[in-house]
């Protein structure tokens, strides 16, 4: 179970890490004047997403493990 939880946590953290990056780019601006995220809060998302993703050995570790009789 602690496997599922682990990829359920890095999947998360890269899908916003990937959304964080995708709306703060400047993506098809001319100036830098224009270079504004498409949302406030872009670049805290794709951090948000690093730790998440970063946690992720965290789960694995503090989850126990089946116990196999």
């Amino acid at each position: 179970m602690r496997r599922f939880w682990t990829a359920a946590c890095l999947v998360v953290g890269v899908v916003l890490m990937v959304v964080g990056y995708t709306a703060s780019a400047p993506w098809g601006t001319e100036s830098v004047a224009h270079s504004d995220p498409r949302f406030v809060f872009a670049p805290a998302v794709f951090v948000l997403g690093v730790v998440i993703a970063f946690s992720s050995a965290l789960v694995y570790e503090l989850l126990p493990e089946k116990r196999r009789h």
